[in-house]
C-alpha cells in the first residue's frame, strides 16, 4: 500500500471533463480517500477495536493506484505514441525508494539497538525480504509454516502490500505496451488489462476459499484490485456529465462501502477474495463521482482540510506508525496501554509529514535525479546496498551468536551436570545445582532454530507420513504407534529413550495441526480438510498393522470446534475424541494419552533473554501463573472419564509446573524453543519420568 504517487498522476485525468477545477489542481476526492484509507489502517493496527475491518484501507490504496497509474500510462502513449519504461520505474524509484529506505534503515538500526537477539534473525529476513520489495512473498511463505505462524510482527512487515504494489509497477506497463502494440486503440489494452483483471479474481476468490493465508499476501490475488482501477481510467468514463444528484449520491455510496467494511469486517472474514469488492468498488465510486456541487454532496468533507493534509503524507504515515507500534514495547519500560497508542499516533503524524516535507518532495523534484533515468537506479542501489549493509552486520553477529550457543549447549549436554533440566523437578527427588541457577541451554536465539527431535526412515503408507524410532522391529518386544500433531512430535525424543530402554519399536504417524479427534476443529482450507482425511485413514492402517498393541496421543489443547446444539465446546471435543479412539481396532489393546504441556506468553522468551543479560535467575523471573499456563486437556478428560480399562493417562505437568507456576527453564535447560514447542535438550531430560509414569501406567495394562 502507497499514501502517494507521482506529482503528475495525482491530478485531474484529462479525460475526465473537470468544471469545478482547474486541470492542474489535485484531486480533492482522491486524497480524502487516501486519508480514509490510512486512518483505517492505522486505527486498526493501533485500535483494532474500534476498527475490526480498518486493513480494507490497503485495498482502497490498491485500487487509487490501479487508476492514477494507468492513466499517468494513457496520458504518455497517447500524446506520444510510445511508453518509456526505463523513465517510468525512474519516477516510481523517485517517489517511493526515498522515504521507503529511510524507513527501512531504521528498523535494521532499530532491531540492532532494541530489540532481543532471539527476534534479530526474523526481523533482519524480512527488513530484507522488504528492501529487496518480495515481502508479501515471505510473509506468505511463514503464514503457511507452522513454526513461522509463531513468528512475532516483525517492524517491516507491512511492507507486503508496498512489495505487491512494486510488483504491480513492474508489469503494469507492460501489459499495456502490449496492449498498444495489439491495437493502436485503447481496444487492445482494454482485452489484455480486463482479462488479466478477470483472471486474478477469479484466482483470488478461490485461493482465498483454499489458501487463505497466503492469499492474502500474494499478488495474484491481489492483482485484480489495481486492475479494477486501471480499467476504470482506460474506459475514460465522463462521469461528471451526469447530473449533480446522481454523483453525490453516487460518492456517498462509494463511502459508506468503504466504511462498512472497515467496521462489519474482520479477522474472521475470508479475504480478499470476493469481500474485496465492496472496498474496492466502492473506492471506484467516489473516484468516478468526483466532487459533486448538490448540496447534500459529501464534497465539504471531501475537501476537509485536515483530510487533504492527511492525504497528502498518507505514504509515510503508513511508513511509519507500524514500525513505532512494533518498537514500543521494547523501546518503554512497561509502557500503559493508552500512553503507548497516544504516542504512537504522534510520533507516526510528526515523521510522516518531516519525511514528507524533507526526504520525498526533495528528492522527487530534483533536477539532478530527473535527467537520466540511471542516476535514479544508481542512487536508489547505492541506498539499497547500505540497507543491506545494516542486515549483513545484522545477521552475521546473530550466526555469530548461534555457533557460541551451539558450542555451549554441546559443552553443558555433554557433562551431563546434575539436576539438568527435568531432574531438577523430579518428583521423586527433586535436586538443585547451584551451577546451573542462570544457566540457559540453549540460548533462546539458538533455540528458534532447531529442528523437531530426529526419526527414522521416514516413509508413507496408506497416505499417511510416518517415521521410526526406538529399536528395529526384527529385535523389538512390542510395537506401539505416536500419534498426533506437533505436540506429538515434540514427545517423540522423550518416548524415543522409553522405548530404547524397554526394547520397543515404535511408529511416529503425526500431521501439524491434526489431532486425533472426530470433531470439525476450525481450521484453514486447505488444512481442515487434509486433517480429516487423515484422522480417517488411520484406523484402516492400524487395522492393517495388528502388531501396534500401544499407541500414546497427544494434542495441543485450545483451537475450537464447531460444537452441536446442546453442547459445550468441552462436551464437543471431548465426544470427538472418543470417537476417533472407538474407530481404532481391538488390536490396539492400550491407548496412552499424555497430557498436554503448558503455554507461555508471547514475551517470555524476551524475558528470558533479558534475565540472562541481568544475570537473574530466567525460571524463577520469567516464571507464569500455572493457572494460565496450563490449559484444561480435552484428551485428558476423555481418557479419564471413559470407564474404559483400555484407557490411561499421562501427566507430567508437576514436572513443568509447581503448584502456583510454571517455569520456562527448569535445571539449566530452555523448556520452549517458541511458545508451547518443547527444546530438543529439554525434551532429552523428559526420558526418566516419562518412563516412570509409563511403566505405572502399564502396571494396568
Amino acid at each position: 500500500m502507497t499514501g502517494h504517487v507521482p506529482d503528475d498522476s495525482a491530478r485531474a485525468d484529462p479525460e475526465l471533463p473537470v468544471p469545478e477545477t482547474k486541470r492542474s489542481q489535485r484531486r480533492p476526492e482522491i486524497q480524502a480517500l487516501r486519508a480514509i484509507a490510512v486512518l483505517t489502517v492505522v486505527l486498526y493496527h493501533v485500535w483494532p477495536e474500534s476498527m475490526p475491518g480498518g486493513f480494507v484501507g490497503v485495498d482502497v490504496f490498491f485500487a487509487i493506484s490501479g487508476y492514477l497509474i494507468t492513466a499517468h500510462l494513457l496520458r504518455e502513449v497517447e500524446s506520444t505514441g510510445a511508453l518509456s519504461l526505463w523513465g517510468f520505474w525512474a519516477r516510481r524509484a523517485r517517489r517511493l525508494l526515498p522515504a521507503a529506505l529511510l524507513t527501512l534503515f531504521v528498523c535494521a538500526v532499530g532491531t540492532l539497538l532494541f530489540v532481543p537477539q532471539v527476534y534479530w534473525q526474523q526481523f533482519l529476513t524480512e527488513i530484507g525480504a522488504s528492501t529487496a520489495y518480495f515481502q508479501n512473498w515471505q510473509l506468505a511463505s511463514d503464514a503457511v509454516d507452522y513454526l513461522g505462524a509463531d513468528n512475532r510482527a516483525s517492524p517491516a512487515q507491512h511492507f507486503w502490500s508496498l512489495s505487491a504494489e512494486e510488483q504491480f509497477y513492474l508489469a503494469w506497463p507492460l501489459l499495456i505496451a502490449l496492449g498498444a502494440w495489439m491495437s493502436p486503440r485503447r481496444i487492445g489494452m482494454l482485452l489484455v488489462l480486463g482479462l488479466v483483471t478477470g483472471l486474478s479474481l477469479a484466482y483470488s476468490i478461490t485461493e482465498t476459499a483454499s489458501n487463505p493465508q497466503a492469499a492474502y499476501f500474494i499478488t495474484p490475488t491481489r492483482a485484480w484490485e489495481f486492475g479494477a482501477g486501471g480499467l476504470l481510467a482506460l474506459l475514460g468514463t465522463r462521469a461528471w456529465q451526469l447530473p449533480d444528484p446522481v454523483r453525490a449520491a453516487m460518492s456517498w455510496a462509494g463511502l459508506a462501502a468503504v466504511m462498512y467494511a472497515s467496521i462489519a469486517y474482520s479477522t474472521s472474514t475470508a479475504f480478499p477474495g470476493s469481500a474485496a469488492l465492496v472496498p474496492v468498488i466502492g473506492t471506484l465510486a467516489v473516484i468516478l463521482a468526483g466532487t459533486p456541487r448538490a448540496r447534500w454532496a459529501p464534497s465539504p468533507l471531501l475537501r476537509f482540510r485536515p483530510g487533504q493534509f492527511l492525504g497528502d503524507i498518507s505514504y509515510s504515515v503508513y511508513l511509519w506508525h507500524w514500525p513505532l507500534l512494533v518498537f514500543a514495547p521494547f523501546v518503554f519500560v512497561d509502557p500503559g496501554l493508552d500512553e503507548t497508542r497516544v504516542t504512537v499516533i504522534a510520533g507516526t503524524i510528526l515523521l510522516g509529514w518531516v519525511t514528507k516535507l524533507l526526504v520525498e518532495d526533495p528528492v522527487r523534484r530534483s533536477a539532478w535525479l530527473s535527467s537520466a533515468p540511471r542516476i535514479t537506479f544508481a542512487c536508489s542501489a547505492a541506498a539499497m546496498a547500505l540497507v543491506a549493509g545494516v542486515l549483513l552486520s545484522g545477521n552475521t553477529h546473530v550466526q555469530a551468536q548461534i555457533r557460541e550457543a551451539e558450542r555451549e549447549s554441546t559443552e553443558v549436554v555433554d557433562d551431563r551436570p546434575a539436576c539438568f533440566g527435568a531432574a531438577a523437578r523430579d518428583p521423586l527427588k527433586p535436586c538443585e545445582n547451584p551451577a546451573l541457577r542462570t544457566e540457559v541451554v540453549p540460548l533462546p536465539v539458538l533455540a528458534k532454530t532447531e529442528a523437531y527431535a530426529p526419526c527414522d526412515r521416514f516413509h508413507r503408507e496408506g497416505g499417511l507420513s510416518q517415521c521410526d524410532f526406538g529399536v528395529e522391529p526384527g529385535k523389538a518386544s512390542r510395537t506401539i504407534a505416536l500419534v498426533g500433531d506437533s505436540h506429538a512430535s515434540h514427545w517423540r525424543t522423550p518416548l524415543n529413550a522409553v522405548a530404547r530402554r524397554n526394547g520397543w519399536h515404535g511408529v511416529s504417524i503425526t500431521r501439524t495441526s491434526c489431532p486425533f479427534s472426530k470433531a470439525g476443529k476450525h481450521l484453514p482450507e486447505p488444512t481442515r480438510t487434509q486433517c480429516r482425511d487423515w484422522v480417517a485413514k488411520l484406523p484402516g492402517y492400524f487395522r492393517a498393522h495388528p502388531e501396534i498393541d500401544t499407541v500414546f496421543v497427544v494434542g495441543i489443547t485450545g483451537g475450537t470446534v464447531t460444537v452441536p446444539k446442546g453442547q459445550t465446546e468441552l462436551e464437543a471435543k471431548v465426544k470427538g475424541f472418543r470417537q476417533a479412539w472407538s474407530d481404532l481396532p481391538d488390536t490396539v489393546k492400550h491407548i496412552v494419552v499424555i497430557r498436554d504441556t503448558p503455554k507461555i506468553p508471547n514475551d517470555t522468551v524476551e524475558c528470558v533473554d533479558r534475565a540472562i543479560a541481568a544475570g537473574e535467575r530466567p525460571g524463577i523471573a520469567c516464571a507464569i501463573p500455572r493457572r494460565s499456563g496450563l490449559e484444561a486437556d480435552p484428551q485428558a478428560v476423555a481418557a479419564r472419564t471413559s470407564g474404559s480399562a483400555r484407557m490411561q493417562v499421562v501427566d507430567l505437568s508437576e514436572v513443568f509446573c509447581s503448584k502456583r507456576l510454571c517455569y520456562p527453564v527448569i535445571g539449566g535447560a530452555l523448556v520452549f524453543k517458541d511458545l508451547h514447542h518443547f527444546t530438543l535438550p529439554w525434551a532429552e531430560t523428559l526420558g526418566p519420568p516419562l518412563e516412570r509414569a509409563v511403566r505405572e501406567t502399564s502396571q494396568a495394562w
